[in-house]
């Protein structure tokens, strides 16, 4: 059975605590990179959120964004497809300098459901290897395409599937502001914000949502913070088994 979203059962989400932790220490050690931020930590002590961009690199419109994070001093976590790395690759280093994390989103954007688990596994590890060559390390998370996950996908995945709380429905041509407003309103303690970098309007939206939630006490940081700070007990997230 396919699922998307993530589950609110309160018995796996205790039970990932100590699992995430143990998962998270070890593709670190296996040579799945960290990704702690860089950048200067903006209201240490505030509740936590995590902004996070689907099917990038985009250089004008991921740039933009990184030209807003950089200006807050924050970070995001960024799901980029293996795809579209080759000819972007100065886009990926930026987010690495900034302190952003780099996620895999599949190499082309397939429903990883529907596809043997050597064919998932090829999707995800023909990205890692771009990601790789351009920053020497593997992506430490995985967000599979249009949020659907099986038992096959999680297997072939062997790391944090992260999902969302937030889904801002950014590509169907909304306008900033109302993307903003979205944002601003559900923002709460643990969110995971999913919107894409290849929407013109997310990028200016960005240039509201950021100062926004810094000025209501909001700090930022990747999803593999999150899972560290949480304890692995936050919502959107699918750990290994």
């Amino acid at each position: 059975m396919i699922r998307r979203f993530y589950p609110s059962n309160k018995a796996l989400m205790r039970m990932g605590a100590a699992i995430c932790l143990a998962a998270v220490a070890a593709l670190a050690i296996g040579g799945h990179g960290t990704a702690e931020p860089a950048a200067a930590i903006v209201n240490e002590n505030g509740p936590v959120i995590a902004l996070t961009f689907d099917d990038g690199p985009y250089p004008k419109v991921t740039g933009h964004i990184l030209d807003v994070l950089e200006k807050n001093g924050v970070c995001a976590t960024f799901f980029v497809l293996g795809s579209r790395i080759e000819g972007r690759e100065d886009v990926l280093t930026r987010m690495e300098e900034l302190g952003c994390e780099i996620g895999n989103h599949s190499f082309s954007h397939a429903d990883l459901t529907r596809l043997s688990k050597a064919d998932c596994q090829r999707e995800l590890s023909d990205t890692d290897a771009e990601i790789r060559r351009v920053t020497g390390h593997e992506a430490s998370v995985v967000r599979p395409p249009y949020g659907y996950y099986n038992k096959t996908v999680m297997s072939a995945a062997e790391r944090p599937l992260i999902l969302w709380t937030v889904d801002t429905n950014d590509w169907r041509g909304k306008a900033p502001g109302e993307i903003a407003d979205y944002v601003i309103q559900q923002a709460k303690e643990g969110s995971v914000i999913l919107m894409h970098d290849q929407q013109t309007q997310t990028a200016d939206a960005m240039e509201m949502i950021i100062p926004t939630l810094i000025e209501e006490g909001f700090r930022f940081v990747t999803v593999s913070e999150l899972i560290r700070l949480t304890g692995g007990q936050c919502k959107g997230v699918m750990l290994p088994e």
